[in-house]
């Protein structure tokens, strides 16, 4: 028997990966949409997106995440993608999960993608850090285990710092990072 959370890992190499790395700097709104066509790509006659998606409950935090699929009128899965905090995003999983609305007690799985746009360092040091938040995927083996029966995949996406590239992107840092590995679980 295969698992549900491998079902839509193996899905999503489908997705329009070449989007994301073919865009600069802080590409959280690509990134989103990315999901949001390889959801609805799947099944258009069912597949439905709340963009952005509706809070998990009045509880203090009670955020929105960047998106909510759905099967018709059903919430079943939530996106958040996140590129400073990985710990506090997936902390945010777990409030839906547990979400006080029964409107959300449906959802089935979750997707967190983990980003950096910003170097870190200085002079010949200057790098992208790795996307491996320590405190953020502790807090997500935490969540997998209090919801084991929803899958909640964790996609990462590093990238490499170029120093003075070509063309328009050399104008400014922020642009001169590229995505060099994603990597799903």
């Amino acid at each position: 028997m295969e698992l549900p959370g491998l079902n839509l890992l193996n899905s999503l190499k489908n997705a329009q990966w070449i989007v994301a790395t073919n865009t600069y700097g802080n590409n959280h709104a690509t990134l989103i949409g990315m999901f949001v066509n390889w959801w609805i790509t799947l099944a258009p006659e069912t597949h439905r997106v709340l963009e952005s998606g509706p809070s998990f409950g009045h509880l203090k935090g009670g955020g929105f995440c960047d998106a909510i699929f759905c099967k018709d009128c059903a919430a079943v899965g939530i996106l958040e993608v996140e590129g400073r905090r990985g710990k506090w995003a997936a902390e945010k999983i777990g409030k839906f999960f547990a979400a006080e609305y029964n409107d959300l007690k449906t959802l089935e799985f979750a997707i967190l993608l983990l980003y950096v746009y910003e170097p870190k360092g200085r002079g010949s040091k200057r790098a992208m850090p790795p996307v491996g938040d320590r405190e953020g995927l502790e807090e997500i083996k935490r969540g997998s285990r209090k919801y084991a029966e929803k899958p909640m995949i964790v996609i990462t996406l590093d990238k490499t710092y170029e120093r003075k590239p070509k063309g328009i992107r050399g104008r400014r840092e922020y642009y001169w990072s590229k995505p060099s590995a994603i990597e799903g679980s």
